[in-house]
């Protein structure tokens, strides 16, 4: 609510300082898409024409994975322009919205300045969230909106960076790269719009599994990217991907390499097209996988074949259903609503994260069948004559 106010501010007092025309917005705010629309190719073309980019400078900003691909999207266009010169033009204009640890900011982001000095001392010391909020700093807010309003007009009618390429908004990484180490796999197991069974409905589907979104219309967000932000949260690094991508992870018995995390459509249980899958993801029995099923009670056909899609889920996963903690088994007989999706999601990740870890650390690496080392002694043999 904040956010949007302060975005309808920082708009008017943008068109108070320019000629644009009665009724044309000056700008884009990526919560301003209506349910329903391809919200991905939506932002790729936004961040392909925009002049100028004002990212909301705040913690959660910086753990978003939405951001960071936001950033990472106008980024690639921004130094697609100036082909491999160092001196990258100056079209990102931060806005402090809460005060955020320096240590916290991105590399990518601690060269752009954001404390400048017109803005008032409350500006960096509180952020524009705390500002607008309490009466005795509201006309400081007012002037930080109109410096931040003057600035984003100067830049745009100074650079004019030219229209780009929309991007492959779905496979581009964040801009905001954590830990390597810290990678957390998602995979969703869901058909697109044009490849579904007969009489299923296409409202809660996209162009890709990973635009499902089961509490369509509650919600305009895809699950993965609601997953991917909670994961991101915890201070891992999601990687999504569909069943195909994530298949060996899935059904291999192997060693773990990350923990993952199965977003299941329950329609799914009744195409054929994943059975094989889904009997080898149960099959492999891996516990730093979990199964989370969206089970919205908005959707009246899941509704309708609830009792034979609790059939066929524990006969397809038969091992998954009864695996772990009670969180972890709950999560698998599905999920109501977006807000439980949430609330059952944290615990899950955690599990997930800590037995992967107790996994990983009990299988040791290829090859290290010679026990620990030791250091080297004064009688022990010369070198040619140790074993290897």
């Amino acid at each position: 609510m904040w956010a949007r106010r302060f975005y309808a501010e920082l708009c008017n007092e943008i068109l108070q300082h320019t000629s644009l025309p009665h009724g044309v917005h000056p700008g884009f705010m990526d919560a301003d898409m209506q349910t329903g629309v391809e919200w991905d190719q939506r932002l790729a073309r936004e961040l392909a024409t925009c002049r100028v980019f004002v990212p909301l400078y705040s913690r959660r900003y910086f753990h978003s994975v939405q951001c960071g691909k936001e950033w990472a999207a106008f980024e690639l266009r921004r130094r697609a322009y100036m082909n491999g010169r160092n001196d990258l033009l100056d079209v990102i204009v931060p806005a402090y919205w809460s005060p955020v640890p320096e240590y916290e900011i991105p590399d990518i982001a601690k060269p752009i300045q954001y404390a400048d000095p017109s803005m008032g001392p409350h500006y960096v010391e509180h952020g524009l969230y705390t500002m607008m909020k309490i009466r005795r700093f509201r006309d400081h807010y007012k002037m930080a909106v109109y410096h931040l309003a003057r600035r984003i007009i100067e830049v745009a009618e100074r650079v004019r960076l030219p229209p780009g390429s929309p991007v492959d908004y779905s496979s581009i990484k964040s801009a905001f790269t954590r830990d390597p180490e810290r990678r957390f796999q998602i995979t969703i197991i869901a058909g697109a719009a044009h490849e579904l069974p007969q009489g299923r409905a296409a409202d809660y589907y996209g162009s890709t599994a990973r635009d499902w979104n089961p509490y369509h219309p509650r919600s305009s967000r895809p699950i993965a990217e609601v997953a991917a932000e909670i994961i991101s949260e915890l201070d891992f690094e999601p990687e999504i991907g569909s069943g195909l991508d994530h298949r060996r992870e899935l059904v291999d018995n192997r060693a773990p390499t990350c923990p993952g995390l199965v977003l299941l459509d329950p329609w799914t249980l009744l195409d054929p097209r994943y059975e094989e899958l889904l009997r080898g993801l149960n099959r492999a029995n891996n516990p730093w996988i979990g199964v989370i099923v969206p089970w919205s009670r908005d959707d009246p056909q899941i509704a309708e074949h609830t009792p034979v899609l609790l059939k066929r889920l524990r006969d397809l996963l038969s091992s998954k259903v009864s695996q772990g903690r009670p969180s972890v088994r709950k999560a698998v007989y599905g999920v109501p609503t977006i807000e439980e999706f949430e609330l059952n999601l944290r615990p899950l990740l955690q599990t997930l994260a800590n037995t992967y870890l107790r996994n990983v650390q009990a299988v040791p690496p290829q090859g290290s069948g010679h026990g620990l080392p030791r250091l080297w002694r004064p009688d022990d043999p010369p070198e040619r004559e140790r074993p290897t």
